[in-house]
C-alpha cells in the first residue's frame, strides 16, 4: 500500500513542478502538493480545489484533485477528475499513467467486494 502512495505523489509531483511557472493557480499548486508529501490528502484537496477555482483549464490541477480523492476513496469524484483531465490533455503521459492505475486499482478493489 505504501507504494502506491509514493507512486501517486510522484505523478502529482510531476504535473505540479510542469505546472509552476508563474500562473495564477501556483501558489495552491504547490501549496497542494506539500500536503500531499505529508499524506494530508484533505488540504490537498482543498488546495487543488482553489487552483481550479483560479482555472478551471488546469489538467494539472484536475488530475492531482483526483489522485487526493483517490486517496481519499472517494472513487467517483476521482473517476470525474480524472476525466476532466484527460478531456483538457488527452496526450498528457502522466494524466494517462494516473488514470490506468486508478482504473486498475478500482477493478482490484471491486474483485474484492462480495
Amino acid at each position: 500500500m505504501r507504494f502506491k502512495a509514493i507512486a501517486s505523489l510522484a505523478a502529482v509531483a510531476l504535473l505540479a513542478a510542469g505546472s509552476c511557472a508563474r500562473s495564477p493557480v501556483s501558489d495552491f499548486m504547490a501549496a497542494g502538493l506539500a500536503s500531499a508529501r505529508q499524506d494530508a490528502w484533505e488540504e490537498a484537496a482543498r488546495q487543488w480545489t482553489q487552483a481550479i477555482e483560479k482555472d478551471p483549464g488546469s489538467a494539472a490541477a484536475h488530475n492531482n484533485l483526483a489522485v487526493a480523492y483517490e486517496r481519499q476513496g472517494a472513487w467517483e469524484a476521482a473517476e470525474r477528475e480524472y476525466g476532466e483531465a484527460l478531456r483538457l490533455a488527452p496526450d498528457e503521459p502522466t494524466v494517462k499513467t494516473n488514470y490506468a492505475a486508478f482504473k486498475a486499482r478500482l477493478e482490484r478493489l471491486r474483485g474484492r467486494m462480495p
